[in-house]
Parts: C-alpha cells; structure tokens; sequence
C-alpha cells in the first residue's frame, strides 16, 4: 500500500511539471478520466504577545506553510481513487513534513435518480462540522484561521483524516437534500499537543488513537443556500507514560457533538457552530477518574461588497471545562487561569485576484490562551491574556 501511494504522488508530480514545460499541454499526457490539482499557501504572522505558528511576538513568523497536490482517476462510473499528498509548516507544531492527507478508493454501491450509497476505504476525511473535510485546502474558508475553539491548529492532525473506512448515503427530495456520513477510522495524531491539551506541561508520555466513530448528518435546501448539519465523534486515546513520568498509563475519552447551520445568499455568509465535548479521563495511576464538558461557538458573517472582495466578521469563544470557566488551579500543573479559556474577535477581508491566485489579511483581539500550541510556547505562565494577531496570507491553486 505504501509503495502504492508513494507511486501515485509521484506520476502526479511528473504530470504537474510535464504540463508547465514550454507547449505542453495537460491533456497531452493525463487521460480524460484523471485530474490533477494543487495549491500553495504561505502566511505570516505578528503577535503583540505570545507566539504562533513560530517567534510572532514583537516580530513577524513565516511559519505556516501548505502545499498540496491532489489527483483523481475514475476508470469506471461507480468506481473512483483519490489521493492528495500535503507538505505542512506549522511553527514548532510542525517543522515541515510530507503526508498523505488522503488516499481512498470510492464505490458507489447503488445509485438512482434521487441519491445514492457507496462506501470508501484507505485514507479518508473526517466530517465533523462544515469545515474540517475541506481544511487543508486554504481557498475553501473565509478566513486564514478557522474558529480555534472548533477547529484547533494545535491538534488539527487528530480530527483530519484517518485509515479505515466510510459509508454515506444521499438522498434528494422536494423538500432538500440529505447526507448522511459514518466513519469507522483510526485518528493520526500529534502528540506533544495532545499531552498538553489532555494532562499539561509535564506529561511525557504518548497517547495512541484507538479505532473511532465519526458521524455526520447534513440537510441542505434550495442547492445549497441553507445548510444544517449535526457531526459526533467517540474518540478513545490511550496514554503511555515513560520514565520519569509524574502520570501513570490511562485512557482519555474525547466525545464532540457539533451543530452546525450556514446560510448562503448571493452577497452574504451567515455561519454559526456550536459544540458541546463531553470528556471522561479514567485508569490514570496518579490521577483521580474525571468527567467534564467543554463548550465552543462561534457566529460569523461574510459579506461580498465586490465581485472579487469579502469582508468577515466573527466571534468565536471556547470553555476548556464549563465546571471552572475562570481556570482556577491551574497553576498547580504548569498552565496559567487564562489557559482555560479563549474569546476572539476577528476581522478578515479577501481579495480573489483571478482564478488562480488570493491575497487576505485578518486581525484578531483576543481574550485567554487556551488554544495557543504548547510548541510555540513551552512556559505557558509566561503567556498574556489579552494580546493581538495580526495574519496575511498568498494562495495559489491550479
């Protein structure tokens, strides 16, 4: 399977610089049945405190780089294979590495003039909310960072996609269109940010992802225009602490529940998620059983004054335990109070040149840590509650 893959990414770059040599041609060497795409992204960033995606602070980070390349063949109607390479930069999360994003075949299993069913396999996406299967790709989100108390920089790998299988469902009716997703796929991880987020500072050990259920039911009416979506998932990470660690082996349960609705008009956006996660932390040898909620939302409009510019406005607010808003005790394990929660205003504009290329840029003011990645910031009690970020992105696709 790896030598499969391995081959594919490659004959897709071959076929990407065949087509930009002088007279050539993409149809000259891709058959009908197989296309090829890609993007390139590269952002900067300033902080008045705290660090992002590298040394932000009092400075400017070039840290946050995406590179994608994605190719699909369909020899049959039924039958699809897809598969995107991703090479990442993000900070110190992540100094730059190559993976398969995804990388499935697609059967559709029955299909009629109303819906069909089908099943995938291999590496697929995981659809939790309206925007974590499309969040690698850069052009399909209004601003250049997602709503962090939805969809973490910081543990973006855990949730992206994973190995194992999928099947869905669609269903076109009078009265709109139905989706239905589940996935049964073992999660890929980051974990040097998953100890932070789970025990803190201090844990030294590693976190395995056991087999997880992810689910999506979506309802769209009128093409599109209104969209409404319920996504849970039932994640179970094993942790293996090493030598020295101050927490012995246990299991953590990470239990999402996402609602979603968005509007789309002709010149306006409205969006708005909110997810409720239930955590259970148990068999901890240093660590008493725990259970405690985390709660997210967000509310965001996007308005196109001109045909090529958006402005959006957004606020976004996360509770890491709705039991201790105020982060009271922390301390005790290595984080400030304000590493509990997190409120942020954004305003962001975009400008879609052609085509192919997009320029945007965004503000942020805001209120608590608790999204920042342990990678930028190792001493997380130096970090400030109330700080500014400032980003500007250049997208290319093709």
């Amino acid at each position: 399977m790896r030598k499969f893959v391995c081959s594919t990414i490659s004959n897709g770059l071959l076929l990407l610089i065949l087509s930009s040599l002088p007279g050539a041609g993409m149809a000259g060497y891709l058959p009908d049945e197989m296309q090829v795409h890609g993007f390139l992204a590269q952002s900067m960033f300033h902080t008045s405190d705290n660090n992002l995606f590298g040394q932000s602070d009092d400075g400017v980070s070039l840290g946050l780089t995406e590179v994608g390349l994605n190719t699909s063949y369909q020899p049959y109607d039924r039958l699809n294979f897809a598969i995107q390479g991703l090479y990442r930069r993000a900070g110190d999360i992540d100094r730059g590495s190559f993976r398969v994003d995804y990388g499935l075949a697609d059967l559709t299993l029955l299909e009629h003039d109303a819906g069909r069913i089908g099943i995938r396999g291999g590496r697929v996406k995981i659809p939790l909310g309206l925007y974590n299967e499309t969040r690698d790709v850069p052009f399909t989100h209004p601003t250049i960072l997602l709503p962090q108390g939805n969809y973490f920089e910081r543990s973006r790998s855990l949730l992206t996609s994973g190995d194992g299988g999928s099947f869905y469902a669609e269903q076109h009716t009078d009265y709109g269109d139905f989706i239905f997703k589940f996935n049964y796929v073992v999660p890929l991880g980051n974990n040097q940010e998953i100890r932070s987020i789970q025990l803190g500072p201090y844990a030294l050990g590693e976190f395995s992802a056991k087999p997880t259920v992810v689910t999506q039911l979506s309802y769209e009416l009128n093409g599109g225009e209104y969209v409404f979506a319920v996504s849970y998932a039932d994640l179970e990470l094993g942790y293996h602490p090493l030598a020295g660690d101050r927490f012995g082996a246990g299991t953590s349960f990470v239990r999402p529940l996402m609602i979603s609705a968005q509007y789309n008009g002709e010149k306006l956006t409205l969006t708005a998620e909110y997810n409720y996660r239930h955590n259970v932390m148990k068999g901890y040898e240093t660590l008493p059983d725990r259970r405690f909620a985390t709660e997210s939302w967000y509310i965001e409009g996007s308005y196109r004054f001109f045909p090529k510019w958006q402005a959006t406005v957004r606020f976004d607010t996360i509770d890491g335990n709705t039991e201790n808003r105020r982060g009271t005790g922390l301390e005790a394990i290595g984080l400030p109070s304000h590493a509990a929660y997190a409120q942020d205003w954004t305003i962001g504009l975009r400008w879609d040149i052609n085509g192919s290329w997009m320029l945007r840029g965004e503000y942020h003011r805001v209120h608590g840590t608790l999204w920042l990645p342990q990678a930028d910031n190792p001493d997380r009690l130096r970090t400030t509650q109330d700080w500014d970020l400032f980003g500007v992105q250049a997208l290319f696709r093709f």
